[in-house]
């Protein structure tokens, strides 16, 4: 090759070579000038890859749970791999003043460590929750490596970690290291930022279930029954205002009131401890809780993982249906009674007759007819009532109501009655209102209500009067219907109501009385029809008296349109 171009090629190298050269130089000044900016960069990406290590284990392993142990149990797992440490631990609040504190040893320490551990987070915590904690009121648990006392090395590094849950410290995690001057801003930082989104999640949680435990608590406040939930301990978490009136208690704060109070009628924590083993709703046999009769149900309950959180107790106070069932039972055994007896004379008046007939005289033989006919009547009439207060009841009462004149009913039923009355000697005193309106009723039904009011003051009174009053509390003075009422009294001079049996006049289950000779019977349906007839005309009735001895009186009222 002719040597000036082998010259051009040695030139052309050179050049070359120190262009690379040179790029090669400025390449190493932006790597020495940008080395602390990439090595912090390296350095956070790391941070961050550890604070979403720690946050995605502890998402997995709590959830959303509220268990702040638990909490803990997985933040001292997962910070393992981010800090150095010879001993990690973490106190929270117990019972009845108490404090639970946990120490977990990574490495071997001396005895005198292990204490200066725990005096430095007795007294730590003490003075974030102002509290005076000292190692009796303190019950602890150790774990990971065993002490040893030949390593005789201090505590060289250490430091706190506040979890701080709705504004104040829920519990402190310690960290400490044989080690002097471990723990730096950086190793500090990536753990004070994982503790605080902790706390934060912690408390957007916990107002979620506070909220939850507001509309929960307004709920069950509402019922009827007597509520209340425990926890796996048995601590009461949830009583309503029912349960300590129903138990007769001024508060139920633990278990042992509600058991005080059950007493030998059910082994209530037995109960409890079942339901929790068996998972499946348990109801205890009906005891009774002072004078009440009580009905308890235990069910447990779940989350939405089927994870137990506790049981719910339902105490249903079926005192009312127990009685409801006593008169119902006692209703029956009347009816039979009222029923039986009729029948009954009416089998031994045919028996007679148609065993005699042939001796029998056509008076006696129509005698016999009577008694017959008049018991039937009787019977007829009482099986009407029962049809009617099943129709009441049901709903399927109906009258047919038309203009009518209500003056005109009142004198027709008391002309009906009187012979009744004359033969007790009474008087009938009839007081109607001359400009009583023509209202649109139904005379049947209206003049089965006068017949059982006046009926009933007949039977129940031996001396006196029976007033009866009609008077409108408006009227156009033409005779037309006006907006207002027509008020019907019935007053006797009788025996009289005790104040306390008012209310039960009107109850299918009661009897109006049977008088002061006890001769006086009844099945009390008259009146139980007669309210509902006054009512399907859209009026009331009602009775008052004041008391024994002074008379009573049943009112009425039918509206005038």
């Amino acid at each position: 090759m002719h040597p000036v171009s082998l010259l051009i090629i040695a030139a052309g190298n050179i050049t070359l070579g120190f262009i690379a050269w040179r790029y090669f130089k400025r390449f190493q000044e932006y790597t020495l000038k940008h080395a602390a900016e990439i090595e912090a960069a390296d350095k956070e990406l790391k941070r961050r890859v550890l604070e979403l290590s720690v946050l995605r284990s502890l998402g997995e392993r709590v959830g959303y749970s509220l268990d702040l142990r638990q909490i803990l149990e997985v933040l001292i797992d997962s910070l393992s791999g981010v800090v150095e440490f010879s001993t990690i631990a973490y106190i929270i609040p117990g019972k009845e003043g108490r404090c639970s504190l946990k120490i977990r040893v990574a490495e071997g320490v001396s005895r005198s460590f292990f204490a200066s551990v725990k005096e430095q987070v007795l007294k730590d915590f003490s003075s974030m929750t102002e509290q005076n904690l000292y190692s009796g009121l303190v019950d602890e648990t150790v774990s990971g490596s065993a002490l040893d006392d030949s390593v005789s090395l201090p505590i060289g590094s250490y430091f706190n970690l506040p979890i701080v849950i709705g504004g104040k410290v829920a519990a402190l995690v310690n960290v400490a290291s044989c080690k002097i001057g471990l723990y730096g801003d950086e190793e500090t930082a990536v753990l004070y930022t994982i503790l605080g989104q902790v706390s934060t999640q912690a408390n957007k949680l916990i107002q979620v279930v506070e909220n939850e435990k507001r509309r929960l608590s307004a709920m069950v406040a509402s019922l009827a029954d007597g509520v209340m939930m425990v926890d796996l301990g048995f601590n009461p978490i949830v009583v309503n205002r029912i349960l300590p009136n129903l138990l007769g208690l001024k508060q139920v704060q633990s278990l042992y009131d509600v058991v005080a109070a059950i007493g030998t009628g059910a082994d209530f924590e037995g109960a409890l401890r079942h339901s929790l083993s068996t998972q499946q709703l348990l109801r205890l046999p009906e005891i009774s809780i002072g004078e009440k009769a009580v009905q308890i149900d235990l069910e447990p309950v779940k989350d939405k993982f089927g994870i137990v959180l506790g049981v719910a107790v339902v105490f249903h106070d079926v005192t009312a249906r127990k009685q409801l069932e006593r008169l119902r039972d006692e209703f029956t055994a009347m009816m039979v009674h009222e029923l039986r007896t009729p029948l009954t004379t009416i089998s031994y008046s045919t028996d007679m007759m148609l065993s005699d007939i042939g001796k029998m005289t056509s008076e006696q033989v129509g005698e016999s007819i009577k008694i017959v006919q008049s018991t039937a009547s009787h019977m007829l009439e009482l099986v009407n009532e029962l049809l009617d207060v099943a129709k009441i009841e049901a709903g399927k009462f109906q009258i047919v109501k038309k203009e009518d004149n209500l003056a005109s009913l009142v004198s027709d039923t008391v002309a009906m009655i009187k012979p009744m009355a004359d033969q007790k000697h009474l008087q009938i005193v009839l007081s109607v209102a001359p400009d009583l309106p023509t209202i649109s009723f139904d005379r049947r039904r209206i003049g089965q209500v006068l017949n059982n009011l006046l009926s009933n003051a007949i039977k129940y009174t031996e001396t006196g009067q029976i007033e009866i009053l009609a008077h409108s509390t408006h009227s156009t003075g033409s005779g037309q219907a006006g907006s207002g009422q027509v008020v019907v009294s019935v007053k006797d001079s009788g025996e009289g109501i005790p104040a306390e049996d008012l209310p039960k006049l009107f109850s299918k289950f009661e009897q109006l009385g049977k008088g002061e000779t006890g001769e006086k019977g009844g099945t009390g349906l008259g009146l139980v029809v007669a309210k509902g007839i006054v009512e399907a005309h859209g009026g009331k009735i009602r009775a008052e008296s004041e008391g024994p001895g002074k008379g009573t009186t049943f009112s009425f009222t039918l509206p005038l349109n």
